[in-house]
Order: C-alpha cells, then sequence, then structure tokens
C-alpha cells in the first residue's frame, strides 16, 4: 500500500528475524488505473504462501492476525469467511497450518 517495489522477498530478508512478532494478513490489487484497492487473502498481489513458507523457515511462531479490509462480500461476516479461506489455503500451501 505505501509503493514498496519489492517488500517480499527483499524486504523481508532486510528484517531482522526475531524482532518480527506480530504478522497482518491483508491483500491488495493494483486497478488499471494504478490505485490500489483491498481484495480478499488469496485474491490479490501478495504472496501469502510464499511470505508464510518463508516465515516458517524463519522458526516465527508467533501471532498471524487476518485483517479484514476488503468489504466485497454480500456483508461484512462474508468478506471475512472469504478471506479467511484464502489465508487457510495460504497456510496450508506453505505447510505451516
Amino acid at each position: 500500500m505505501r509503493g514498496e517495489l519489492d517488500a517480499f522477498p527483499t524486504g523481508l530478508g532486510d528484517l531482522t528475524k526475531n524482532r518480527i512478532h506480530h504478522c497482518h494478513c491483508k491483500n491488495a490489487v493494483k486497478t488499471a488505473e494504478g490505485k490500489i484497492d483491498w481484495s480478499p487473502v488469496g485474491k490479490g498481489i501478495i504472496d501469502w504462501t510464499a511470505q508464510f513458507r518463508a516465515l516458517k523457515q524463519a522458526g516465527y511462531r508467533e501471532v498471524v492476525s487476518l485483517e479484514t479490509h476488503w468489504h466485497g462480500a454480500a456483508t461484512p461476516e462474508e468478506s471475512t469467511r472469504i478471506s479467511w479461506a484464502g489465508m487457510k489455503q495460504a497456510l496450508q500451501d506453505a505447510g505451516a497450518l
């Protein structure tokens, strides 16, 4: 959302792993106009499977929170359920769940 050119994997690689204590899971898409809009986890530009895999390899065992910024489904609850399904799939695909 802040325009990092290479937040992952380079940005994660630049962090001291023992200083990561909380991870916020959300996703976004870039529109044709170049604007960034929220999207459900699993349906955007962030490769959560790769990030969860990298965190697991680094020994991360702390908090991961699902952020519910995307509201594209019929209700807020349904939007959350869709994002949770994407997050859960990414965790499974990464071997982290």
